[in-house]
């Protein structure tokens, strides 16, 4: 037997699907050839690692029955000379076995394919939720950098909202420019608002209440909103805010959560 036929045994041996005689064969070659044994020891570790990725599975009737006649012919007396068809029957044997460890090799690059799949798309869910928190880190500092500009202007007022018996606990401030009417609202405690609705903010002059913009809280009830305070609301105005609709109103219908002092 040349050399390359017993490579072609390598794959079937670390797979344990070699029979008595074949083993015997291979293992004497194994005693006394340089390249084959590190060979082996691939193909080893190859084996070892799909057991690991495999899934145990029940063999079916066939497949038991087979490996039962295959143990009780393997306890037949060994035969120190190998026929001619028995000679042929290993051949054919190995391209067998040869074919088996091509198709092991293809499962393995498959299962690295599916891995690598994976992997690039938890990048990709990672890369989206980064871009949309540094949105959301981007839009509250441009709030905030507003409220600073506002606080910082020469005609800066200031007004305190206090909670009603609908949320006594919170409270909220309308820091806003009396020349420009440029508004920023504050609010903190307010109960997140049910489905289909928001929050309004309304400015009352007299008793006519006008309209400002509609607005909601994150689950701890802060929110932070711009607006525009009507020029006749800017030095004589009660601030209040309602729960309305989610795409606002004209006139109030819901409860009030917050007031200012009249």
């Amino acid at each position: 037997m040349v050399h390359e036929n017993y490579k072609e045994m390598l794959a079937p041996y670390a797979l344990s699907t070699l029979d008595r005689e074949e083993t015997r064969t291979l293992e004497e070659h194994l005693a006394t050839c340089h390249d084959c044994p590190r060979e082996l020891d691939e193909w080893q570790g190859t084996t070892a690692a799909l057991a690991l990725l495999a899934a145990l599975a029940e063999p079916s009737p066939r497949v038991r029955a087979n490996i039962l006649e295959r143990i009780q012919a393997q306890r037949e007396p060994v035969r120190t000379v190998l026929p001619f068809t028995q000679t042929k029957r290993l051949w054919n044997s190995t391209q067998k076995f040869g074919a088996i460890a091509a198709g092991l090799a293809l499962v393995a690059m498959l299962i690295s394919i599916l891995v690598l799949w994976k992997q690039n798309r938890t990048a990709h869910d990672e890369i989206a939720r980064l871009s949309a928190e540094k949105a959301s880190a981007q839009q509250e500092l441009d709030q905030q950098r507003k409220l600073v500009e506002l606080l910082s202007a020469r005609g800066a007022s200031l007004a305190v909202l206090s909670g009603t018996a609908q949320a006594p606990s919170a409270h909220a401030t309308l820091t806003y420019d009396q020349q420009t009417g440029r508004a920023v609202l504050l609010t903190e405690g307010l109960p997140p608002a049910p489905k289909g609705k928001a929050y309004q903010l309304w400015f009352i002059v007299g008793n006519v209440p006008m309209p400002g913009k509609v607005f909601t809280t994150d689950p701890t009830g802060k929110a932070l909103s711009t607006d525009q305070i009507p020029s006749q609301a800017l030095n004589a105005a009660v601030f209040a805010i309602t729960l309305e609709p989610e795409s606002g109103v004209k006139a109030p219908t819901g409860p009030i959560y917050l007031v200012s002092a009249s």
